[in-house]
């Protein structure tokens, strides 16, 4: 062992000691000073030395040591004693136990050189560098803070460790996780290092949980000390800390039980699978129900019916639009197209538990494959629901007899139903009747002739329930889950029972005798065993094999009619009173007549459908088949609403009728009305069968977002016509409904876009622009008498500082255009170097001071340390329901492509805000060039790497990175080890001309059917293609015209993201050409598109002598 080196000051010493009992000999190992752990008595003659030795502060050759020592002191009683009272966030705290007060001066000169000495960063804020708040989160976490329930940071850890698994497959990081746990901590550690240091504790926690062995472990702090005596070093609070480790300790143990429940909850799980959680009190309980995705699937689905690979996911209670899932883009497979889920977890707040929840896939609005979820339908007026505990929550476990390994139970009690034996504590009775108790013993519950036997404590899990299988209609129902012929029961691997020991009945009656006799309707099937148990309960309609019908919109003399197909013996009813019908003659099949009686027939009419008096009907709501086109409203109703906002589409429906037996094509054209020219436009071509067609608004709102988003103009707006031989419907949708409207300069009201009337109901506030931590003010409607008059005024606190951004409250029911507002008292003092993008935000004025903010985003590209990360994470947490193009920050951030790419790192991005900057922000991800990616993912891991965060979260946090990179960069799975090399010879140099005609005739093949190629660009395109210098076979790859643009685009592209070329190469405006870019690239993205980029991507820049 060395001796120890002899050190002539006594700071110097105690450095050396301080080093020498940590074998560092080369002295500090750059990380940050709580990892050095300091203990107790290290801290308090630390103090004593820099006490006793204050006049070397200022000492030419020893100063350093004592700068140093101050440095290491300031954040280790930050870490140990700072309780936000003894002189809060400032140096009054650590000078008093000096003794000693320094000037501003010294305190800049100790931190600069003390830092140095450490090889430690100095923190950037709005208002510049922050020595203090620099020494501070070099101490990481205040203990007398973090063992306080009162300031939220035990809480912010126990939530972490809750929903730690929700950042699987990259969806979030653990840090961003921590921003929802924000408004637990004292305002002054809102910040992302905080967040960082919290995602630290948290990955670290469950790294540990993982790779030890403590489930069994009463003291596992003390289990890790024999087996990783360093593991401390890696949580920035001080472990020797009187009841630290007993919360760590605590901490640990969650850590190792959220493992433990998240193995056996994938142990459950299945594909396509939906389990419901409790949610609320027992007297206004609610469900949540939590849906599990594959990572991929493949749809049956007759291509030839497909113009693009891209479809819009939609979550569906009944036939009400639950939740939107964003876009897919599916690849032609064999068997039809395979699609790749980005969220594979889904939690849905329902509405109405009585009806099923379907996915549907919808291509420009109309739906061309559906998944229902089994058991995603309770009939909670007949069914028991049955809940047992798991990770701090109630989840339904069964809902008839069961045998669970849980040693308690609750349980919503129907109607009617009573505990035959077994004993209960009733814990809340409902108005309907229902009551819900809470069991730890076996129990027997009967309703009628129904009897379920409720078993804990088993050794084995025997909660698997049988489910049926057979094909659904896709009528919009009551109730929602219609099958078409008898459905077959299937019954788990493991299940108790085989299926000759099972009894099915339906509606009382054998299943087998209600096939036979064709009987069709509503029935309540059951099983139950040979002991009598009831083992499932399902609540469906039957329709005979077969069943169709066909609607027929009037024309000339004859009236609207319907054609019912295989529907023999069937007793039709319709209700509606504002139709007159009457029974028609066809071989085809029951034909009914249909005939208004006002003269605006109904949005749709209802067809009750059985087989005979004894069951209950089915409804069938159908559309009512009115020739050309009409908009459907949220009320279901036929509206004259022409003027729509983006967020009205959800909900909304076109309802298309053709009037020819061989049915109709329908041209719906979409185009922005803006200054840009030409304006863009999109065309869809709709085929109309016999049977009305209902078009969800909801699934063009992307397209429209995106072509919006191609100009800066907060007024453009989207026309969006519908054609056959004559114009049938021409709607307006824009970002906003509403404008601001100034009388003088205290006053405001909100006026229609179309037109000058005063709009009523809106709710305004206002937020501080350089300061989006502050919450945002309420802006308080004039009232006269009680009642609002429309017009508002700025409070009194807007009259102070600014600039202020207006917009409509997430409450409004108008939708206005945001507004600054700068008050008359405001007077921008240019002085001075601008250092911070809070500062710019203040000074940026259009005319007089374009370029402020631009400055310092593009200084941020370059500093991962820049307080302007701060602000950016701000508004992306506070102000996230508002347009980004709200906010000139991220306008300014979308058009530098180098802070573009560093943002997506030091943010955190996941793949939903990814989407949302692609959308709104009209930008293209594969125009960054991968060289820039490939610098930008160095610099970030050499960032995290001198932040001295640990290996874990260092190691969560790449592989989230790549897997978001993997929605941004095209091509990424076909790069190799590119992205996080730069090493060029892990790119692929394929022979293009052997490779490309072949695809290219794959791509021919696929799409043979589809008569409706973009051809946006193909004349640009192939002329460029033609200048390359790519082999022949590649430049005149395209043999026909109208494939030009498809088939050339991502060759053009790939030099962009090559860093070979830019788009500005491309002739017309650059709105223009970034929407027909999209378009392009979704025609057919997985199979072509991203494997041509991808290839030539790599073969570029593996040619490439400075790749």
């Amino acid at each position: 062992m060395p001796s120890r080196p002899h050190a002539t000051n006594p700071l110097k010493a105690w450095l050396t000691e301080f080093f020498f009992t940590r074998g560092l000999f080369k002295g500090p190992n750059e990380k940050p000073l709580y990892g050095y752990q300091v203990s107790e008595q290290e801290y308090l003659s630390l103090k004593e030395a820099l006490r006793q030795n204050f006049m070397l502060a200022s000492h030419p050759i020893h100063g350093s040591n004592w700068a140093a020592c101050f440095c290491l002191f300031v954040a280790e009683y930050f870490r140990r004693e700072y309780d936000a009272q003894d002189g809060g966030w400032s140096w009054a705290g650590p000078e008093k136990r000096l003794g000693h007060d320094l000037s501003p001066q010294q305190h800049a000169a100790m931190t600069s050189k003390g830092l140095e000495y450490w090889g430690r960063p100095i923190r950037q804020r709005e208002n510049g560098r922050d020595w203090l708040g620099s020494l501070f989160a070099e101490g990481g976490l205040p203990w007398m803070l973090v063992q306080s329930e009162t300031h939220g940071f035990g809480r912010a850890v126990r939530k972490g460790l809750k929903h730690y698994y929700r950042t699987e497959g990259g969806r979030r990081t653990t840090s961003d996780l921590m921003a929802d746990c924000e408004t637990y901590l004292p305002q002054t550690f809102r910040n992302l290092e905080t967040r960082q240091l919290l995602a630290a504790i948290i990955d670290q926690l469950m790294a540990l949980a993982e790779h030890y062995s403590l489930k069994d472990q009463t003291d596992p702090a003390a289990y890790l000390d024999t087996h990783n005596p360093g593991w401390p070093s890696d949580f920035p609070i001080p472990l020797d800390e009187a009841n630290a480790r007993t919360l760590m300790n605590e901490w640990l143990k969650d850590a190792v039980q959220r493992r433990q429940e998240r193995s056996e909850a994938l142990a459950k799980t299945r594909d396509f699978s939906c389990e419901h959680r409790l949610h609320g009190q027992l007297s206004e309980w609610h469900i949540r129900s939590e849906l599990v995705l594959p990572t991929e699937t493949v749809l049956t689905i007759d291509i030839s019916l497909l113009s693009s690979t891209r479809l819009e996911l939609g979550f569906y209670e009944g036939e009400q639009l639950l939740a939107r899932g964003g876009a897919v883009y599916g690849q032609l497979v064999e068997g039809g197209l395979k699609v790749r889920f980005p969220n594979p977890q889904i939690t849905l707040a329902r509405k109405n538990i009585a009806e099923p929840v379907s996915l549907r896939f919808l291509e420009h609005g109309r739906q061309v494959h559906v998944f229902h979820f089994d058991d995603s339908a309770l009939d909670i007026d007949e069914q028991l629901l049955i809940f047992e505990s798991s990770s701090d929550n109630w989840y339904l476990v069964a809902n008839a007899s069961c045998a669970l390994t849980a040693s308690s139970v609750r349980i919503r009690v129907p109607q009617g139903a009573v505990v035959e034996n077994g004993r209960a504590t009733e814990l809340a009775r409902e108005a309907s009747g229902a009551y819900w108790i809470e069991a730890s013993q076996d129990l027997g519950i009967r309703k009628a002739d129904e009897f379920y036997q409720i078993e804990l404590n088993q050794s084995v899990d025997a909660a698997s329930k049988p489910c049926l299988i057979g094909t659904y209609s896709l009528f919009d129902s009551n109730p929602s889950s219609i099958f078409i012929g008898w459905p077959r029961l299937e019954l788990p691997a493991e299940y108790s029972y085989r299926q000759d020991q099972l009894l099915q009945l339906a509606n009382g009656q054998s299943v087998g005798d209600m096939r036979s006799a064709n009987r069709a309707g509503i029935m309540r099937y059951c099983i139950r065993s040979a002991q009598g148990k009831t083992l499932l309960h399902r609540r469906f309609g039957v329709l005979p094999d077969g069943f169709t019908l066909s609607l027929f919109p009037s024309i000339n003399d004859q009236p609207a009619r319907m054609l019912v197909r295989n529907g023999q013996g069937l007793q039709l009813q319709i209700r509606n009173s504002d139709l007159t019908t009457r029974d028609g003659e066809s071989d085809h099949g029951r034909l009914i007549y249909l005939k208004a009686k006002g003269e605006e027939p109904p949005a749709n009419f209802t067809l009750e459908v059985s087989s005979d008096s004894n069951i209950e009907p089915m409804r069938l709501r159908l559309p009512y088949p009115y020739q050309g086109a009409r908009l459907i409203g949220h009320d279901e109703n036929p509206s004259s609403n022409r003027e729509l906002i983006l967020d009205e589409l959800l909900g909304m429906r076109i309802a298309l009728s053709s009037g020819l037996t061989q049915g109709q094509d329908f041209h719906l054209q979409l185009e922005l009305i803006s200054q840009a020219k030409p304006n863009p436009k999109r065309h869809y071509v709709i085929h109309v069968g016999p049977t009305p067609l209902l078009l969800n608004l909801f699934s063009y709102q992307s397209d429209m977002l995106q072509m919006l988003g191609a100009v800066n103009e907060q007024d453009a707006y989207i026309q969006l016509t519908l054609e056959t031989e004559q114009r049938l419907l021409r709607l307006n949708v824009r970002r906003y409904n509403g404008r601001i409207q100034w009388e003088g300069l205290t006053m405001f009201s909100i006026t229609a876009i179309a037109s000058t009337g005063i709009m009523s109901d809106a709710k305004v506030e206002a937020m501080l622009l350089p300061d989006p931590k502050r919450a945002p003010v309420r802006v308080s409607e004039r009232t006269s008498e009680g009642v609002g008059t429309g017009w508002f005024e700025p409070t009194y606190a807007m009259q102070s500082n600014g600039p202020w951004l207006l917009y409509p409250a997430k409450d409004s029911a108008v939708q206005f255009r945001p507004q600054l507002y700068i008050p008359s008292t405001t007077i921008a003092d240019n002085s001075g170097d601008v250092h911070s993008l809070h500062r710019a935000t203040q000074l940026f004025h259009p005319l007089n001071a374009p370029r402020v903010i631009d400055d310092q985003i593009a200084a941020m590209a370059g500093d991962l340390n820049h307080s302007g990360w701060q602000y950016l994470a701000d508004i992306k947490q506070n102000f996230s329901h508002l347009p980004l193009s709200s906010f000139e920050s991220w306008l300014s951030l979308s058009r530098n492509p180098s802070a573009l790419a560093a943002a997506v790192f030091r943010l955190e991005m996941d793949e939903t805000f990814c989407g949302r900057i692609r959308d709104e922000l009209a930008v293209i991800w594969e125009c960054l060039p991968l060289p820039l990616w490939v610098s930008t993912y160095a610099y970030f891991r050499g960032w995290l790497t001198q932040l001295g965060l640990p290996s874990a979260m260092i190691e969560n946090l790449e592989n989230n990175r790549k897997t978001v990179l993997r929605s941004v960069v095209s091509g990424f799975d076909y790069l190799g080890d590119y992205l996080s090399t730069g090493d060029k010879r892990s790119l692929t140099k394929a022979p293009l001309e052997h490779v490309l005609p072949g695809w290219y005739q794959d791509l021919r093949r696929n799409h043979e059917s589809n008569q409706r190629w973009p051809t946006e660009l193909g004349q640009e395109l192939s002329q460029w293609a033609d200048k390359q210098d790519l082999p022949r076979l590649v430049t005149a790859l395209s043999l026909i015209e109208f494939s030009d643009a498809v088939t050339y685009l991502p060759i053009f592209m790939a030099y962009v993201t090559a860093g070979k070329t830019t788009l500005s190469v491309l002739p017309g405006d650059m709105a223009y050409l970034k929407f027909s870019i999209r378009m392009l690239s979704d025609f057919d993205r997985q199979a072509w598109y991203t494997c041509v980029h991808a290839m030539m991507v790599s073969y570029l820049l593996a040619s490439s002598d400075d790749a």
